[in-house]
């Protein structure tokens, strides 16, 4: 007899996906700080770069960039993708509408994503993941390798498209564009920084609508990395991780020794570049190649790792398991201490990597605290409740 519906439970949890997501969510804070403690969008809209990303500083911003920046939310996609294919091929063995039931989901996702936008953040990925994610329904029963190959087009046809746009930019970059204010476009960060919660809320609605037009951009890319996570699942290979540990290695050497040369380049336009539109378009090859490429061998060493050291597995597991909680108290943590505490855009770049070492442990060690009394974290419960429309017990 089939059971309804019902969440997946701790001891069917694979707890090195767990443990992937938690330490993907150190590299979602590394690179978001650079947004939270001072004007790196109004920058990037104006061609600029304030102090605090400048002179010193701007080696930290450098190595974000370059081994940080379109890595970890990439790894988290490729995630979402293996999540995709666990929670519909166990919703399958139960009664009900498993589609009914994701899309559900997904719909839930992207209210919080868009809460998470207007009340916190501005750069919140949930929405794009809610939205992408329900063009994943479309895939789950394609084959494995049809699946594959699907991803590699997006990702190759967005890396021709960049090439060429970046030839052409370089062909006519003596051409004056004029310059552009940031306040064009209804941002301006140091007012909102000084201001009222009112004034952030303000802020993000604005940037909100340029957010949601470079989605346009994003979904596709997203949506490729989601179909190589579909595709893992799709394979089996994290329930045989100890079988595949060659194939681990591979993944290694393609995805960081061709990613790396790409991201230093991308990096270097992405910190020194940005003031010229030729390589500031030459920096989205870290989104179509680099990125993803990185992430890939970022998930396959860092599995290497866990199999060999199993603390470290049993450490992140429990960030991991309430990683939408996590991420949006990274926001509410980021916006205390930069907007609270009157500390944006002041603060050097050289500071940063202590701050989010500081706030990952944090993270840990709540995470640990939260997980030995409850099965899962409040907003996962949350989630939960919404996504099976019932009461589910919490505690352990």
């Amino acid at each position: 007899m089939q059971q309804s519906h019902v969440p997946v439970q701790s001891s069917s949890r694979v707890l090195e996906i767990d443990a992937v997501r938690g330490f993907a969510l150190f590299g979602i804070l590394m690179m978001n700080i650079m947004s939270f403690a001072g004007p790196h969008m109004e920058d990037q809209l104006t061609m600029n770069t304030s102090a605090i990303y400048s002179g010193t500083n701007s080696i930290v911003i450098f190595l974000i960039n370059t081994l940080v920046t379109s890595n970890f939310y990439t790894m988290f996609s490729f995630l979402f993708g293996l999540g995709f294919y666990i929670f519909l091929s166990r919703a399958e063995m139960k009664q009900g509408s498993t589609y009914l039931l994701f899309i559900r989901r997904m719909l839930i996702l992207l209210v919080i994503g868009i809460i998470h936008a207007v009340f916190l953040w501005y750069g919140d990925i949930l929405t794009v993941y809610a939205i992408t994610g329900l063009l994943l329904l479309f895939f789950y029963r394609l084959p494995p390798k049809f699946n594959l190959a699907i991803s590699g087009v997006i990702l190759l046809l967005g890396t021709v498209f960049v090439l060429l746009l970046t030839l052409l930019m370089f062909s006519i970059r003596d051409v004056d564009m004029g310059a552009v204010s940031a306040s064009s476009y209804g941002v301006d960060m140091m007012a909102a920084a000084s201001g009222s919660y009112g004034d952030i809320i303000s802020l993000n609605m604005s940037i909100l609508g340029l957010m949601m037009t470079n989605n346009i951009v994003m979904v596709p890319l997203v949506l490729a990395v989601f179909l190589i996570g579909l595709y893992v699942g799709q394979k089996g290979y994290f329930d045989r991780l100890d079988s595949i540990r060659g194939l681990l290695w591979k993944v290694v050497i393609f995805g960081i020794g061709i990613g790396l040369p790409i991201k230093l380049v991308t990096g270097y336009g992405m910190t020194y570049g940005m003031d010229d539109p030729a390589w500031s378009i030459a920096t989205m090859l870290a989104y179509t190649l680099g990125g993803p490429l990185m992430s890939l061998g970022y998930i396959a060493v860092l599995l290497l790792i866990l199999m060999r050291f199993k603390g470290l597995t049993r450490l992140l597991q429990p960030v991991g398991q309430m990683a939408l909680t996590n991420y949006i108290l990274q926001s509410i943590v980021m916006i205390i201490v930069f907007f609270g505490f009157d500390l944006f855009n002041t603060i050097g770049a050289v500071w940063f990597p202590l701050i989010v070492l500081t706030t990952f442990m944090l993270q840990i060690v709540l995470s640990h605290m939260w997980m030995k009394a409850f099965s899962y974290g409040p907003l996962e419960w949350i989630w939960r409740i919404l996504t099976y429309g019932r009461i589910l017990p919490i505690k352990k």
